[in-house]
């Protein structure tokens, strides 16, 4: 499937312009609704009386949803075209946040986070094929603007989430969501003029295994990515809980430190994009985790409150810097013809793996409390780190 372009790649004008802050005002809409489960938890603890175990369980839930479904999302991508699989993926996200909306019982909240995960996971590997269709010589600004909309929707959602739980219940927090997302999907099959067509696709798992597992370079990124995605699953998740019990932070002040992350996101995406299209990728990305595993010893041992703050400051440029030129990087590496389904399968495996962050950080913080369970995330991120400068050193 082809997406006709006239060959200028323009991110604020023309229609590669247009379907560019499209696929963006998708992001932000999924997003917001991820965004908010964070600095909502401790209020979704407390109404449906909830451990910190059984509520990382749910966030698991929703992030092993979100991975399974990588793979197939690129795959399907490349064979039947991207435009049908967004469609899908914003109907079943808007399905899952409308459950969440309902939900009385802890089973409901599961079963909602769960088929939002799903759509969720639709959605961002046939998204990056098709800015990469789009995108050749501008791909990693491209790459690093579009990922703003993640951050744009992590400020959007922790004010939210300070209003509702304050005049409201956190289910109502949903309810607009409902209503944004629902005509997304008819607005862009109109805008889109990619070529596509209705058949079987194949999942062709040998010929990509062999493509993602036969270079080291390959399966070094997995691992790479697996401690990136199970250390920010783990430490984003439960971020707002561990700043009020830990640092005894107030509601309020908990969700603003929360949407520091996203707003230094806002700089610090398309900064590492850019600088990722001039610069080795691997090393821009190794220098943001270990930025980013700075920032979590700050956070947590910080001694007062200006220096705790800095911590997620630190963290969230790290954090927030690494994506766009990992992502870059892989979609380089990619055959043109199959870096839907790699792509997928390459996020399949290192988020099923990082699923695990929140389900992990919740159980060692019971067991163990949550100083432990943040200071173990720092050994992963440097680990990571120490592979990315390796890379850089052998290219």
């Amino acid at each position: 499937m082809t997406y006709k372009s006239d060959g200028r790649e323009r991110l604020f004008s023309g229609h590669t312009g247009l379907m560019f802050l499209f696929l963006t005002i998708i992001l932000v809409a999924l997003a917001i609704a991820q965004r908010l489960l964070p600095p909502l938890l401790p209020a979704i603890i407390d109404d449906l009386a909830l451990t910190p175990f059984t509520a990382g369980i749910a966030l698991t839930m929703f992030r092993l949803a979100r991975s399974i479904m990588q793979y197939p999302s690129g795959r399907f991508a490349d064979q039947i075209g991207r435009t049908p699989i967004l469609l899908l993926s914003v109907s079943l996200a808007s399905v899952g946040v409308a459950i969440l909306a309902i939900s009385w019982t802890f089973l409901g909240f599961l079963a909602g986070v769960t088929i939002f995960g799903i759509g969720r996971g639709f959605y961002t590997p046939a998204a990056r094929a098709l800015l990469s269709d789009i995108f050749h010589e501008k791909r990693g600004r491209a790459f690093g603007l579009n990922m703003i909309g993640s951050d744009i929707s992590g400020i959007i959602a922790s004010g939210l989430a300070v209003w509702i739980v304050a005049v409201v219940t956190w289910r109502s927090a949903f309810f607009p969501l409902v209503l944004v997302l629902l005509p997304l999907p008819f607005l862009l099959h109109w805008l889109s003029r990619e070529s596509y067509a209705v058949t079987w696709p194949d999942l062709g798992l040998r010929a990509t295994g062999t493509r993602i597992f036969g270079r080291q370079s390959m399966r070094l990124l997995l691992v790479v990515y697996s401690f990136y995605v199970f250390s920010l699953s783990g430490l984003t998740s439960f971020l707002p809980t561990f700043l009020a019990e830990v640092h005894d932070f107030s509601f309020a002040l908990a969700s603003f430190s929360f949407a520091i992350i996203f707003t230094v996101g806002i700089f610090s995406r398309p900064v590492s994009g850019f600088v990722s299209d001039n610069v080795s990728r691997p090393l821009i990305a190794g220098v943001c985790f270990f930025i980013a595993a700075a920032g979590i010893g700050a956070l947590t041992y910080g001694p007062i409150q200006p220096v705790i703050i800095g911590g997620v400051v630190l963290f969230a440029i790290g954090q927030k810097g690494a994506p766009p030129a990992l992502q870059a990087y892989m979609m380089d590496r990619f055959p043109d013809e199959s870096m839907g389904g790699d792509l997928g399968a390459m996020r399949g495996v290192y988020m099923t793996i990082g699923s695990f962050g929140p389900g992990y950080t919740g159980y060692v913080a019971n067991e163990f409390g949550f100083l432990l369970a943040f200071s173990s995330l720092i050994v992963f991120l440097s680990l990571g780190g120490l592979i990315l400068l390796w890379l850089t050193a052998a290219r």
